[in-house]
């Protein structure tokens, strides 16, 4: 239905959203009066031409559209409109030709001439009054119908606009959302798959690596599906370990060192290996005690190297053992007691310092030093009546030591003669001459 606006004043349709001249809202937002049929806007609080108020707002809204609602249904709008329109411009035509003078020329497509008039004439003239146009029932019942049936067709094709894009939309995003769960399923069965792989290697490792049958058992139930070469050798490790607890009670009841042994030599693995390795030990150190002889001892430590005895042992054994003592060592120590020798025939004291250490045992007297020597050369050897002393070495020496250690003191016997010459004669005699070297120096020595 075609209102004027009330705020503005122009034409507008009351199902407009807003007045395309002024902008003021129009749908839902106008009010007919009850008392004199005014239309106004539901903002105002009471009609502007009666100030009358309205108690029922929803009432009076729905009194605007009544027109539209009360219009028949069945009609065919687009035929109204046509015979409608035609017929009312016949009658308009006539009734123009009945009241036009006769005098009066009619020019037929051209605006009669109007009269001049001010500006409020001319915006009177061009507004329409809404009362004018609603006292003529024919004529909004046609522009309702023509309005309805243009509302209805944009509708209909905005609808199925709508529906065909909504179609495809939906299609799109049922084939997006079905290939997303395809990837994301695929995804997650291959997590599953990996981290079911990894779990079965690490319980595979933990299961040989154990000795208890019932890991073993765990990971055979929970992996059926596992490599068949994994199962097959957790079958045999638990078979292993039943075969080893049965030997193991047999080797635990006779308490034999060649059972033990052979123990061994089938469960290299076994828990019990380090138990064995123990007892072994003590029977074989028990046997070389027993015997207590050179053999023994180092039978026990060449099977035993890191033994529980093997410090022990070789401690004994360096006594039992027969010392051999180098050329160049035997060499050494004979120079030592030579020189000394051959100070006291030259009455060198410089080769006599020069053999023995700082204090020695000498014939018998402890913490002698060089001087000491000296003073017996001069005092028993040298006498008023002698002319020369002469020391002669004689052979083999026989040169010994107590242990292996490299810094072992060696121990030295040589023959010796010793030729005195007097103003009366020489005189010989021999003599055994018993040495201690250490470190290339006397430290003991005695001649008898």
């Amino acid at each position: 239905m075609i209102i004027k606006c009330p705020e503005c004043g122009h034409q507008v349709s009351d199902k407009a959203p807003v007045c395309p001249s002024c902008g003021v809202e129009i749908a839902g937002h106008i009010i007919k009066c009850s008392h004199c049929g005014e239309l106004y806007l539901i903002e105002e609080p009471s009609c502007p031409n009666c100030h009358h108020t309205e108690t029922d707002v929803a009432k009076a809204v729905a009194a605007v559209e009544k027109v539209v609602v009360d219009a028949p249904k069945e009609a065919n709008a687009s035929s109204a409109v046509e015979e409608i329109t035609e017929g009312v411009a016949a009658e308009e035509v006539h009734d123009s030709l009945e009241n036009t003078p006769s005098d009066e020329p009619i020019v037929v497509g051209l605006p009669a001439e109007e009269p001049t008039t001010t500006d409020a004439d001319d915006e009177e003239d061009n507004v329409v009054d809404a009362a004018f146009i609603m006292d003529n029932d024919k004529d909004a019942a046609v522009l309702d119908a023509a309005e309805r049936l243009e509302e209805e067709g944009s509708e209909s094709q905005e609808q199925e606009q709508s529906k065909k894009h909504n179609h495809t939309s939906l299609a799109v995003s049922l084939l997006i959302a079905v290939i997303t769960a395809a990837v994301l399923l695929f995804l997650y069965n291959q997590g599953v798959r990996n981290n079911k792989t990894n779990d079965e290697q690490e319980d595979y490792a933990q299961a040989m690596a154990s000795s208890e049958p019932t890991v073993m058992q765990n990971y055979l139930k929970q992996y059926p599906d596992a490599p068949k070469a994994h199962r097959d050798s957790v079958s045999l490790r638990i078979k292993a370990l039943h075969s080893s607890d049965t030997d193991w009670a047999s080797v635990a009841a006779s308490n034999s060192k060649e059972a033990m042994q052979a123990y061994l030599s089938k469960h290299p693995n076994s828990p019990h290996k380090q138990e064995l390795q123990a007892k072994i030990d003590e029977m074989d150190w028990a046997t070389a005690v027993k015997k207590n002889d050179e053999d023994a001892y180092a039978g026990y430590l060449a099977m035993h190297q890191n033994g529980a005895h093997a410090a022990e042992a070789d401690a004994i054994l360096k006594k039992l053992m027969k010392h051999t003592v180098a050329d160049a060592d035997k060499s050494s120590a004979v120079n030592a007691v030579r020189q000394l020798l051959q100070g006291i025939n030259s009455k060198s004291n410089e080769k006599i310092a020069g053999a023995v250490a700082s204090q020695l045992n000498f014939l018998g007297s402890a913490g002698s030093t060089a001087k000491d020597i000296q003073s017996y050369m001069h005092n028993r050897l040298y006498q008023a009546d002698v002319k020369t002393v002469n020391w002669h070495l004689g052979s083999p020496a026989e040169v010994t030591k107590d242990s292996n250690d490299d810094d072992a003191p060696l121990k030295i016997k040589v023959p010796a003669t010793l030729s005195i010459e007097r103003e009366g004669g020489t005189s010989n005699r021999k003599y055994m001459i018993s040495a201690v070297v250490k470190g290339g120096r006397i430290t003991q020595i005695n001649w008898n």
